[in-house]
């Protein structure tokens, strides 16, 4: 009965990752009062799926980024691929490609 599960979120994930990958969108978060520009991630919400493996096409998306604008729009992109239907800790995912990606050992936490 698990594996139905897990292939079915498997599938759900995929089907955002193909619905969002046609959208086209800047996301643009508020942050202490400055507008972060987010490149486009949507390489990047391949974490979320199996093997569960970073990208590593994500790493020169973040590039030009500090680590905590990183860690912001990460978390924006898995969230909006996720689209709020289930509930995961996007805490680890975040932290194991910004780390990946050579950035500083970090514990962000996505709100």
């Amino acid at each position: 009965m698990g594996s139905k599960s897990v292939s079915s979120i498997a599938l759900m994930l995929s089907l955002n990752l193909l619905f969002f990958s046609m959208v086209s969108c800047n996301t643009q978060i508020a942050h202490h009062n400055e507008q972060i520009k987010c490149p486009e991630l949507q390489v990047c919400a391949n974490i979320l799926l199996p093997p569960f493996k970073p990208d590593r096409n994500c790493c020169p998306l973040i590039g030009g980024l500090i680590d905590l604008e990183a860690a912001v729009c990460l978390c924006a992109v898995l969230k909006l691929n996720l689209g709020g239907i289930v509930s995961i800790n996007l805490d680890i995912p975040i932290n194991l490609l910004l780390n990946t990606c050579g950035r500083k050992k970090t514990t962000y936490t996505c709100k």
